[in-house]
């Protein structure tokens, strides 16, 4: 049964009694607005905090230098890593990525950051976020900017599976933040404590006037009553999906189960924000954590495509973090703070089965201050290449204010 929903709704992040009481996600509104005609290109970006290795997720598997600064936690060929060229290789645990690699469908882009980041978890992070490094004045996000020139959806088209509102998606349009849309809900109390019947009914009852406030609140039980009912929403993974759903603050796999199913229900969602924790910050026992980590990444990301089938050529998923990790190992078989870093790029239509950016070398001089990867490829970069040829926003002006963006090749 197809749902027809005749008007525009949006979940906005403001402050209402009606979703969020006492836990949960920042509280949503509601507003409507007339149909716009709906894009089918979706962006699904996924930020790794903590500042993962990309060095040891793809490999410099027989460089000298790499083996040399990391005598205990570095992977070679004979460890499984999984050759992508006679220089690069995927870490063994991401092996279900490697036929989209051979298919086109998965690449890497070696290299990224913007030395602006600083080391510090909040400030890149943010920086990243507000597509401006160095800039702590920005008041909004790169996604936030971005939406106001893709066009419309018929409930939501900017998602956050997130405990609150990411800093990317600050702006002027709604946004529905969640981190399980199956209980997308009123949420008053827990257990036997639940006065959730009463509080559906009050708070209704509290917004039938014809006022602003009226309207908004009846739009607001729209879009929830919309989202209960759509029964793709709830639809369990097709063709043997099988993600990870459990994890250390790892919810990908969560989070991918729950986009899919968004994109399959056919609402008009064009940006996707996945919030991924986990155990990324390496200072000590790095090998063991990746070893946890990366097929947890690996698996979710080949079962994100399997569900979607079809509609995988609609999707481009940007993975990245907030910095890289040092060149040279610690003293407890961990990585510090670093600088470039390494980003993915996956869907049906990307440019994949290679590895991209410019390689910078691991000599020491060729070094961030004889310590880290040096970044050669802007993160912006990666943002305005899947803004303009995925979901179609033509003034990157708007987004990345004063910067110039560079082609990558993803797309």
């Amino acid at each position: 049964m197809a749902w027809d929903v005749s008007r525009r709704v949006f979940l906005k992040g403001a402050s209402m009694a009606a979703v969020g009481v006492g836990m949960g996600p920042s509280p949503l509104m509601v507003r409507a607005a007339e149909a716009a005609a709906p894009g089918t290109g979706v962006l699904v970006h996924v930020f790794f905090r903590g500042g993962f290795d990309g060095l040891n997720f793809c490999v410099p598997y027989d460089d000298p230098n790499y083996l040399s600064a990391r005598p205990n936690i570095a992977l070679r060929r004979s460890d499984g890593v999984i050759p992508l060229d006679s220089y690069f290789g995927l870490h063994p645990a991401l092996g279900p990525l490697e036929p989209y690699y051979r298919d086109g469908r998965f690449g890497v882009i070696q290299a990224v950051g913007n030395l602006k980041l600083t080391r510090s978890h909040f400030d890149a992070q943010d920086f990243i976020e507000q597509g401006t490094p160095g800039v702590k004045t920005t008041a909004d996000g790169w996604l936030g900017r971005a939406i106001t020139q893709i066009p419309g959806a018929t409930v939501t088209d900017q998602v956050a599976f997130s405990s609150q509102l990411p800093r990317s998606f600050f702006g002027l349009e709604p946004v529905l933040v969640t981190q399980n849309v199956s209980t997308f809900d009123l949420r008053a109390g827990t257990g036997s404590r639940s006065w959730r019947p009463q509080a559906n009914t009050a708070l209704r009852a509290m917004y039938q006037g014809d006022t602003e406030a009226g309207r908004v609140g009846r739009e607001t039980f729209t879009a929830l009553d919309t989202l209960q009912r759509n029964p793709a929403v709830l639809a369990a993974p097709a063709a043997g999906a099988n993600y990870v759903l459990t994890g250390n603050g790892n919810n990908l796999g969560s989070s991918l189960r729950q986009a899919a199913a968004l994109i399959k229900a056919n609402i008009g969602v064009r940006t996707i924000f996945i919030n991924v924790g986990g155990a990324f910050d390496t200072h000590a026992n790095e090998i063991a954590s990746h070893d946890l980590e990366f097929p947890r990444i690996a698996q979710s990301l080949a079962a994100f495509a399997v569900d979607l089938g079809a509609r995988f050529d609609d999707v481009v998923v940007l993975g990245l973090t907030e910095f890289g990790r040092t060149f040279t190992e610690n003293g407890s078989r961990g990585t510090d703070h670093g600088a470039g870093s390494t980003a993915f790029y996956m869907g049906g239509r990307v440019r994949g089965g290679r590895v991209l950016g410019r390689w910078p070398g691991l000599a020491k001089t060729q070094l961030n201050e004889q310590r880290d990867l040096m970044p050669t490829t802007d993160f912006r970069d990666l943002f305005a290449e899947a803004l303009r040829l995925h979901v179609g926003v033509t003034d990157l002006s708007r987004v990345l204010p004063d910067y110039s963006p560079q082609p990558v090749g993803m797309l």
